[in-house]
């Protein structure tokens, strides 16, 4: 069959995991996909297949410690998503919860017989009455938040333990504060969970591990991280309990780097926290190719329903994903060693999630620049993949052709560091012609790019363009230094992704030098701002859910007053003048498109609107354009309709104005 080039509909028909897990004695895969219309669930020996399905969107699966039942969650008319079970041998499937509110992240008991779940409720139940005209009353930071809008008791995610025979409901804890990456300690007696329930404000916002009694509801909290012993979140790290259940291992941000943890970057560890009480433990030793346990990779895939750490069944190895060169790798720590970790399996290949280790062998999700997610089976003594469990979107692999990308690195100007990017060339691109091409920008600016396969710039490369792409200075992945220059004003990144323009060029002689644009999204959108004024390089620019006024960022944004962490108020409200959009949108000279969804509260919408009147007022001739979406927070449109707009829009751009 003849493979046609990818179109931009294929996003949304491009079939994405939502959670899985394994059952090594029995054999079995369970997932859950954007397409499969229920739980698929697999037998790894015979490949047999089959779909359990209540009505519609299942997800989470989760087999039983002794392998016996599958919970599993799923959506019911006017009750929102509930959970189940189902008996593997029978095939019975009942439901467990009836609570007025998502339920969310089951996790079985060791012993089987209950489970411990959140959701955004409090007391049980949602109040009957609807809030919209009700009176806002606000006393403190982080009372919004993206794609919750502003934060009711209601909103909070509190844990509840249900009993697995008697179809029992308990609420475990209560309060405005949130209890999230919760997990059973081995007795079954308390549950440990992430929370900022303990945090005051001359604390600062941060999160502490806390250990709860499960036995009683509302049960007694125990702290057992305090001062600037900050458990990381946002962190898909889930803390673990060793199996004796003396300690829990979890993901901290490092307490000597007293510098970032004022507003900076600080790099995440690997502590172990004695259940009883007591000091924390570093036991993680950073070293230049494996510098912190949590990073944030751009194009990586999902990962979705999958930690970041597990350990081994003796409790003596934890295993944990990092990032290093575009790469996400696995590694393999003693905790019983010298702190520094093994790397167990790596390469040009991205590792996004961690499954349960059973029988020496352990479930994970990977992604290629030519394969997305898989689910496989990895030896976790060698490394070695043992087999590919379930692979998504094999039938759109099938049909579509795909561009495949190079990567180069090389050294900037000022020769202080090193730069790692990719060039994906145009499909079916005729000897001699030169193509137009795009910069793309990553958001963050902490996150990185990766070898992992990314569709929207598939679709760019079928529909005539070059993508280029970048990890420029401020990107996690390349240590330290290359990694915390965002706080540097000395315009790093902007001179690194000039460069790797330039570079790019130079080494693909198909880039049409004279016809070339940048476009990104929330840092990045930022970047493209700032390009637009003070770089005659690209064409045509479209800025992406930017930040565009620091000032309406400062008030309006769900991150607020972290603008002046490291900076005193009359220096932050000085330099947010000089380095929003706005202050400069009278150096903007070329064709410019704006995309911001209505809903955003990361990058207010407001810095949109007052970016674009600025450009029009200020150029009345120029084109500019604005295109707003809604039901749309800080992210693309998830909705296929607008979608399928905001890429044409895009598009549309790009080849009118390059």
């Amino acid at each position: 069959m003849e493979k046609r080039l990818p179109e931009f509909e294929d996003i949304s028909r491009f079939e994405r995991f939502t959670g899985g897990d394994w059952c090594c004695s029995r054999g079995l895969l369970a997932y859950a996909s954007s397409r499969s219309g229920g739980i698929v669930l697999k037998d790894l020996r015979s490949g047999e297949q089959r779909v359990v399905s209540v009505g519609g969107g299942e997800g989470s699966p989760r087999f039983s410690p002794d392998g016996s039942r599958m919970l599993f969650l799923a959506s019911v008319p006017k009750e929102g998503r509930q959970l189940f079970c189902m008996e593997l041998d029978s095939e019975k499937i009942r439901q467990v919860t009836h609570l007025a509110g998502a339920v969310m992240e089951p996790i079985w008991s060791p012993q089987g017989d209950r489970i411990l779940f959140g959701a955004p409720i409090s007391g049980g139940a949602l109040p009957e009455k609807r809030h919209s005209d009700e009176a806002v009353v606000i006393e403190d930071f982080g009372y919004k938040f993206d794609g919750v809008g502003f934060i009711r008791p209601e909103n909070h995610m509190q844990l509840y333990i249900a009993d697995v025979d008697g179809g029992s409901v308990r609420c475990l804890t209560e309060g405005q504060c949130d209890y999230l990456h919760h997990n059973w300690m081995p007795d079954g007696r308390s549950v440990i969970c992430v929370s900022d329930k303990m945090r005051s404000k001359e604390e600062g916002i941060g999160y502490d591990l806390l250990l709860i009694d499960a036995d009683e509801d509302f049960g007694r909290v125990r702290r057992l991280t305090e001062g600037l012993w900050l458990v990381s979140y946002p962190n898909p790290m889930r803390p673990v309990p060793t199996p004796d259940g003396k300690y829990v291992i979890a993901g901290i941000l490092d307490i000597e780097d007293e510098e970032n943890l004022d507003g900076g970057y600080p790099e995440v560890y690997l502590y172990r926290i004695p259940a009883a009480g007591g000091r924390a433990e570093k036991v993680f030793v950073s070293d230049e190719t494996c510098y912190q346990c949590v990073q944030f990779p751009y194009n990586a895939g999902s990962g979705w329903g999958f930690d970041k750490l597990q350990l081994s069944e003796n409790g003596k190895e934890a295993y944990f994903v990092s990032g290093w060169q575009g790469q996400c790798n696995i590694y393999r720590l003693n905790l019983e060693g010298d702190g520094h970790a093994e790397l167990l399996s790596g390469g040009k290949q991205v590792y996004h999630g961690l499954g349960r280790v059973q029988d020496g062998k352990m479930l994970i999700t990977r992604a290629e620049a030519d394969v997305p997610e898989q689910y496989c089976i990895m030896d976790c003594r060698t490394g070695e993949i043992l087999q590919t469990a379930a692979q998504s979107a094999e039938d759109t692999l099938e049909q579509i052709e795909l561009s495949k990308p190079e990567d180069f690195f090389f050294n900037t100007l000022d020769g202080e560091s090193r730069v790692h990017g990719w060039v994906l060339p145009p499909q079916r691109m005729e000897k001699g012609k030169k193509y137009p091409t795009i910069l793309y920008i990553h958001g963050g600016p902490h996150p990185f790019y990766t070898y992992g396969l990314t569709m929207e710039y598939q679709c760019f490369a079928a529909a005539g363009f070059g993508v280029v792409y970048c990890n420029p200075r401020g990107s996690s992945g390349y240590g330290k230094v290359h990694q915390n220059i965002v706080r540097s004003t000395d315009g790093s990144a902007y001179y690194d992704c000039l460069q790797f323009v330039e570079e790019a060029a130079r080494r693909f002689p198909w880039i049409d030098t004279e016809r070339m644009g940048v476009t990104g999204g929330s840092y990045g959108g930022y970047m493209v701002n700032y390009m637009a004024a003070h770089s005659s390089r690209f064409k045509a620019y479209i800025t992406q859910r930017s930040v565009a006024s620091d000032l309406i960022s400062y008030a309006s944004s769900d991150m607020q007053g972290s603008s002046k962490a490291y900076q005193s108020f009359e220096e932050f409200m000085v330099n947010s003048l000089k380095s929003s959009a706005v202050s400069y949108a009278e150096k903007i000279d070329r064709p410019f498109l704006i995309l911001h969804g209505t809903e955003d509260y990361r990058t207010p919408v407001e810095g949109a609107h007052q970016l674009f009147v600025a450009i029009k007022d200020l150029h009345p001739d120029l084109p500019v354009k604005m295109v707003l979406f809604p039901h749309t927070g800080h992210n693309q449109p998830q909705i296929p309709a607008l979608q399928k707009i905001y890429y044409d829009e895009m598009i549309e751009w790009f080849r009118k104005y390059l």
